[in-house]
């Protein structure tokens, strides 16, 4: 909600509707996998960068235990999803490609969960 107070007039023993003002937002989700060999496992505690058509950093989600990430807040456009860079280079490890997917404008908001990074060490 943009704003977090709302004034009502109350008027007593009747009823009245309340229209509360919601901005609908999409969510992003994925997975983070650590590829050995032939194997991929879940990877906790990689960084992955929300970029915006622009390349401006919009969020910095954290992958859980089991590599999986999500993210509600983003509105409508074309976003970049990436492992941060950075860390890739303090752990000495190397990514997969940046993602791009859409935020499309939906009366529930939309969900884009199919993102899947691999990471593995040089």
């Amino acid at each position: 909600m943009k704003n977090e107070k709302i004034k009502v007039h109350t008027v007593p023993n009747q009823f009245q509707e309340i229209e509360v003002p919601v901005e609908v937002l999409g969510e992003v989700a994925g997975m983070v996998y650590f590829k050995e060999g032939s194997s991929l496992r879940g990877q906790g505690r990689i960084t992955v960068n929300i970029l915006d058509e622009n390349g401006n950093l919009v969020k910095e989600i954290l992958t859980e235990g089991d590599g999986y990430f999500t993210y509600l807040g983003l509105k409508p456009g074309n976003y970049t999803a990436e492992i941060d860079p950075v860390q890739m280079q303090k752990l000495d490890y190397t990514a997969s490609e940046p993602i791009e997917f859409e935020i499309k404008i939906d009366e529930y908001g939309d969900i884009v969960d199919t993102l899947e990074f691999t990471v593995e060490a040089d």
